[in-house]
Formats: C-alpha cells, structure tokens, sequence
C-alpha cells in the first residue's frame, strides 16, 4: 500500500536584508533633502531676523540722538555714530543707504527720491542722504558746510525746536536700507530689508 505525503508549504521567512537595506536607502532618499532644507530655511531665517532686528535698534538709536541734539550744528555727525554702535551687528557692506529727513509726524517715511538716493533742500521734504563710508568722516565735515554733500540740505542748525502754544517742535525722521544676502540661495540672492524711525525734537526754547 503506497502512503502519499503532503508537503507543507514553506513558511515565510523574514525579509532578506538586502531588501531591508534597499528600503532605507529609498526612504533616506526622500527625507534627507526635506530635513536638510528644513533646517537650512531655519538657518535663513534667523540670520535675516536678526538683521531686521539689528537695522530696528539703529533706526531708533539714531532717531534718539536726533531728538537729544536738537538744532546742534553737529547733530547729524553724532547721530550715524549712534547708528555705527547700534548696527554693529550689520556689515557695512549689507548697508546701503541712511536717510536723514524732514518728517511731516509720527511715521511719515522720507520721499522717494530721499530713499532713492537724492538728497532734497525742498522745504516739508528736505533730507540728507548717507552712506556707511560717512560712519568714517571726520566731525569737520559736517556742520552745514557749503562745500560738503553731508548734512547742508536739511540742515541741523536750521531745525525747529521752539514750542509754542500751537506748535511744536520738528519731526526729524530717520530711514535705513539693508540687502541682506541670502546664504543657501534658497530665497534668491538678497532680501531688502527698511525701517524708519521718527521723533520730535526736544524743545529748547518757549515762546
């Protein structure tokens, strides 16, 4: 009598580790590049925030000193010393322009042309126009000299100061550009950073 025997089917075996390696290589493939420009944008970020933060305590620093100064003939030379200490954080070379300007009140921004790079005499919008190679020039360049393109067009010694019962003294407003550079490129190549900042002058006189 002839006995048949069944063969069982094999059981399935754990994965082969050359398919498990194949797995992780897939899988690193798509998560590496996410997690690498995850952390690069928070890279970006945080160096442009500090930045902005830097070109904000500058902006007010020397807002500050315009207001302190008043119609001092010097007031412009002390304020982008103040502006150097507070910007510090900024490469000169990320600082494109400061504007020193006529403000109409609380918030007013200087004119196009001011922040395209024109100084102006015109009265209501008068401004002189900085750059960080003026961090460097000595006090006796400044002082409203009619052979110097610093502080003459809105000159400090002709700035109000005196309150009276219906007005008060000027706004004096400062503005700064930034190009901060975008170091992965992920962004583009820069990001143009501006802030103001305006403050009315301490009265010194009554009438």
């Amino acid at each position: 009598m002839l006995v048949h025997h069944r063969r069982r089917a094999p059981r399935p075996g754990p994965a082969r580790p050359w398919r498990q390696r194949g797995v992780a290589l897939v899988e690193a493939a798509f998560v590496t590049p996410v997690f690498f420009m995850l952390i690069f944008g928070i890279v970006e970020v945080g160096l442009a925030m500090n930045d902005n933060l830097a070109l904000a305590h500058s902006v007010r620093a020397g807002s500050r000193m315009a207001s302190a100064s008043g119609n001092e003939a010097y007031a412009d030379y002390g304020l982008l010393r103040a502006i150097a200490r507070e910007g510090s954080a900024i490469p000169r070379d990320q600082v494109e322009r400061i504007v020193v300007y006529e403000a109409t009140g609380p918030g007013a921004l200087p004119t196009v042309g001011c922040r395209d790079g024109s100084p102006s005499s015109v009265a209501g919008n008068a401004c002189n126009v900085y750059t960080p190679a003026d961090f460097d020039r000595p006090r006796t360049d400044f002082g409203c000299l009619p052979d110097k393109d610093t502080d003459r067009f809105f000159c400090p010694s002709d700035r109000n100061i005196v309150l009276t019962k219906t007005t008060g003294p000027d706004y004096v407003g400062v503005w700064m550009k930034v190009e901060h550079p975008w170091v992965t490129r992920m962004f583009g190549s820069t990001l143009t950073l501006t802030d103001s900042s305006v403050i009315q002058l301490e009265p010194r006189e009554r009438a």
